[in-house]
């Protein structure tokens, strides 16, 4: 279930994408902000924002190394990241997901980051250009109809075949950490 919806809100996305072989499209969000105070019992750590002025309170969890460095007036960059990309399939090429994640050594700058891909792969069944329905089957046989609301997103469903696989991976990433000034 979560894949086919997955495949649904990428697939609304992918019109925006442009061209049949390839194409990919992502967003970097950057956030800077200075530690206010630092509460080490209950791990509590309130920024403020850089950019709004507005604070922010977070408890850093048990995987976030090197706590006891961060102190009030460090700055913090977060970065996180979206991105869609879209190719034909390599032959026999499946579904598949990865996940990583990391955090900082010992001694090290306090920091982490965590991210994951997801590739679908989808068979183009058609597409109905008066109404912009594609019509997709994913790796389960389940087959979805899906608008296709912009000119570039037709122009890329006009140019698939019946029958043609289509690769589709969404990723998704966040780095936190101290950083020089």
């Amino acid at each position: 279930m979560i894949v086919r919806s997955l495949a649904a809100i990428i697939l609304a996305l992918l019109p925006s994408l442009g061209f049949a072989q390839s194409a990919e499209r992502s967003v970097t969000l950057e956030v800077n902000a200075t530690v206010r105070s630092v509460d080490a019992e209950t791990r509590m750590i309130v920024l403020d924002n850089e950019a709004t002025g507005q604070s922010e309170i977070i408890v850093a969890g048990p995987e976030i190394v090197n706590f006891d460095q961060i102190e009030a007036g460090d700055k913090v960059k977060a970065l996180y990241t979206l991105g869609i990309a879209a190719r034909m399939a390599m032959p026999n090429e499946v579904d598949g997901a990865l996940e990583v994640d990391g955090q900082a050594m010992a001694g090290e700058k306090p920091g982490a980051l965590t991210g994951t891909a997801v590739t679908l792969v989808l068979e183009f069944l058609s597409f109905d250009p008066v109404a912009s329905i594609a019509t997709v089957k994913d790796s389960s046989g389940t087959e979805q109809m899906i608008e296709v609301e912009t000119d570039a997103g037709r122009e890329f469903a006009k140019e698939l075949n019946s029958g043609e696989m289509v690769a589709l991976t969404f990723t998704e990433g966040l780095a936190v950490g101290i950083v020089e000034e």
